[in-house]
């Protein structure tokens, strides 16, 4: 747990060590939510509301953590490499980076809600609505550490992270579209609950399959 903490705090110091990195993914949420106001000023539609919403989240998503191995230096991954397990290297880099887009995640659903209105969510919705966003941004997480981990190893950079990425994001980002959508429609907690456990379910399948496959990678 000592080696844990350290390398989520390591994670932390290299992050904010590059302030642009981390403006440079808020601008790119912002703006493009600013873009999507310009274009359209108000969505009544709230299936297109909750559309928009999670194509930018996936994008920003794919910005935010596709580069999170390929920033480090070679001196560093080769020191890492000899002081501490895969395991906890790797498990740092899911938690860090799924605390990262869980408030870029709820960030973008504020300045979403501010210049396009609520979608029709209301106060009774939007409590489930942020635990579906919440759960949507780990999965994002969690899925884009494993590619872009694969991706460094074979030193194609981010180009290979979104070949990779996109196809595979597919089942994660259907089953947040339909939890989200029936939440729009009023559909009651009890009858939608079925859909936030199977992404429950593909969050842990996925951090175990990180947690699992990663040593082999770290050995290359």
């Amino acid at each position: 747990m000592k080696a844990l903490m350290y390398l989520i705090k390591h994670e932390f110091r290299m992050e904010f060590r590059q302030k642009y990195a981390i403006a440079s993914i808020l601008l790119f949420t912002v703006s493009t939510i600013y873009v999507v106001y310009q274009a359209m000023k108000k969505i009544d539609d709230s299936n297109v509301w909750n559309a928009i919403l999670w194509i930018i989240l996936l994008f920003s998503a794919f910005n935010a953590i596709g580069k999170s191995f390929s920033t480090e230096q070679r001196s560093l991954r080769m020191y890492l490499y000899t002081t501490v397990k895969p395991q906890q290297f790797v498990l740092a880099k899911l938690i860090y980076n799924s605390l990262f887009m869980v408030v870029l995640g709820l960030l973008a659903l504020g300045v979403f809600s501010l210049f396009l209105g609520d979608g029709g969510l209301g106060p009774l919705k939007l409590g489930t609505y942020i635990l579906g966003v919440v759960m949507g941004s780990v999965g994002f997480a969690c899925l884009l550490t494993l590619i872009a981990g694969i991706a460094a190893q074979t030193d194609s950079g981010s180009g290979m992270t979104a070949v990779l990425g996109l196809p595979i994001t597919i089942p994660l980002i259907l089953i947040i579209m339909r939890f989200t959508t029936q939440i729009m429609k009023g559909i009651p907690f009890e009858d939608n609950v079925q859909n936030i456990l199977y992404l429950g379910v593909l969050n842990v399948g996925l951090i175990g399959l990180t947690y699992l496959l990663f040593p082999y990678l770290w050995r290359d």
